[in-house]
């Protein structure tokens, strides 16, 4: 399902820059110039840390290699070069020395991350970063013939800094990540825990390739687009009143807080849940000059939770009915804020060696819409890209009198938004 998530997300940006012109370098700062998108292949170094195990029914130190965590990150510069924003999908891990019998996963994952820069990005130029990213970190401790758990850290602020080199279309990045909350509570059976600490910097180091995924391919259009003031109204000059969209792009959810029922019930498994990747597929309408969209989105996330023989999988079919309101339109970038209400229904099983259960709910669930859409075009284009999250703070259910708090953010990471009446009426105009 991960190498589903990345190829879709890598299928989702190509297309949209396959329709564009190629600028990467700006004269001044004009309204296309604002953002340019790249890819990023890299990777971070984590130094050796402790842990312990259970040999013959004794607590055993051990030693977790040093090892080397390849990534794949999408992002791009904004605010003219002094800004990045991005996300990062860890792919594998390689350590430095070898043990059959036990060894340690540790992955850094970005939900959504920023870096400021004080000095524009220029190609040929060192430029320096700060930064901070919403991140997950996740910590298994693997020993041979035993089922052992994922912790997660779903939920971490990491700051960050390094440098970036330019060349032409290539940038070069060496940075430092700090993990201030390094310290977990591991479950080294189903009743003993340990305390873990793991390193708190991490090394990264990666070459990125940028490209423009803004300009049309007329230049008549470029001279239009650039036209618009810096801030202005979404629906300034929409010739029609709404058009239709459909949407689909990858999404994964996350628990905002801890379940009573594992911590009393399942302390061996993890008390927040993250969702495995899936999709968001929406059908919608916009109202072009009252800067409005209404939509139905679709989402079908499962949580799998499982070690030391026992599986908690939790199955959520939901479809949220939502009205959006753009904010305002600066240099492209369009948020919005909204309200839904989904209608959900969840699928719990808890799978042990001596029984298991399975419970149904159907649910309202009120929730609140914030994202933003990337419109150079205003309400011209025919194909754009669109984040949101939605946050559902009442989502619960019980489980043997137990509360199994639910209360979920839900992040779309990349949306590919499709109006057909926006091509149909481009295509027509082209040919008169």
């Amino acid at each position: 399902m991960k190498q589903l998530f990345l190829m879709t997300l890598l299928m989702l940006c190509s297309l949209k820059a396959l329709t564009q012109q190629d600028t990467l370098i700006p004269k001044k700062n004009q309204r296309l110039d604002f953002a340019k998108t790249y890819f990023e292949l890299g990777g971070g170094f984590s130094p050796a840390f402790k842990g312990t195990r259970i040999v013959n029914n004794q607590k055993t130190s051990v030693t977790h290699s040093s090892s080397f965590n390849p990534y794949l990150s999408w992002g791009g510069f904004h605010f003219w070069g002094h800004a990045e924003f991005y996300v990062n999908f860890p792919l594998s891990q390689l350590d430095f020395s070898s043990n059959d019998q036990v060894k340690a996963a540790l992955t850094h994952w970005v939900t959504t991350g920023a870096r400021f820069l004080p000095w524009k990005y220029q190609p040929g130029k060192i430029r320096p970063y700060v930064g901070i990213s919403w991140s997950g970190l996740d910590l298994k401790q693997s020993v041979e013939g035993e089922d052992n758990p994922t912790l997660s850290k779903s939920f971490m602020l990491v700051p960050e800094a390094g440098v970036l080199y330019g060349y032409k279309n290539f940038s070069l990045r060496l940075g430092l990540h700090y993990f201030y909350d390094n310290k977990w509570v591991y479950p080294i059976s189903k009743t003993s825990f340990e305390k873990i600490t793991t390193p708190k910097f991490r090394i990264q180091a990666g070459l990125a390739y940028a490209f423009e995924a803004s300009r049309h391919k007329s230049e008549e259009v470029n001279k239009k687009w650039n036209s618009y003031k810096t801030v202005s109204k979404l629906g300034e000059g929409a010739q029609y009143a709404g058009d239709f969209f459909v949407g689909i792009g990858p999404s994964s959810s996350f628990s905002l807080t801890k379940t009573t029922y594992n911590q009393e019930m399942l302390p061996y498994l993890k008390d927040q849940i993250a969702s495995e990747g899936y999709f968001d597929i929406a059908l919608g309408y916009q109202f072009n000059k009252a800067g409005v969209f209404c939509a139905l989105s679709f989402r079908n996330p499962t949580f799998t939770n499982n070690g030391y023989g026992t599986t908690q999988t939790i199955k959520k079919t939901s479809l949220a009915f939502e009205v959006n309101k753009f904010l305002t339109d600066y240099s492209g970038f369009v948020p919005y804020i909204g309200l839904n209400v989904a209608y959900d229904q969840l699928g719990y099983t808890e799978e042990t060696a001596q029984n298991s259960k399975e419970l149904t709910f159907s649910k309202i669930e009120p929730g609140v819409t914030i994202g933003w859409d990337i419109l150079p075009g205003k309400t011209d284009e025919c194909l754009i890209l669109r984040t949101n999250l939605r946050w559902y703070p009442l989502s619960s259910f019980e489980v043997e009198g137990k509360k199994f708090d639910f209360s979920q953010l839900e992040y779309n990471l990349i949306q590919l938004v499709f109006y057909p009446g926006r091509y149909l009426r481009g295509k027509r105009t082209k040919t008169k």
